[in-house]
């Protein structure tokens, strides 16, 4: 009964918890893009070897963080919270590619 009824509560918080979750996926999707782009603001590179570890670094964080949010959220069956971290996840650092290339 434990299980039927967190579902359930899941799924009434579906709503607010979409909204609150893509605000934060941006963020984070933001900070991992200046990681890996080798941005001074977060990991101060001095070498090559350095630059690459932080890039994948940030390529872990940001593949565990999609996949383990697509699982979490799947099994809950939060269906717009998995909609919302797709599409903060994937599509905001296409959009800051975009504006790289456009200035």
């Amino acid at each position: 009964m434990n299980v039927i009824r967190l579902r359930r509560r899941a799924r009434e918080a579906d709503r607010p918890v979409a909204a609150v979750l893509g605000t934060v996926d941006a963020l984070l999707s933001c900070v991992l893009f200046w990681m890996l782009i080798g941005s001074p603001l977060f990991v101060e590179t001095t070498t090559r070897e350095q630059e690459t570890a932080a890039q994948f670094l940030g390529l872990q964080i940001f593949g565990c963080w999609l996949v383990g949010g697509l699982v979490l959220f799947s099994v809950l069956g939060m269906t717009r919270t998995v909609l919302s971290h797709l599409a903060a996840m994937l599509l905001t650092p296409v959009a800051l590619v975009l504006m790289l290339l456009v200035s």
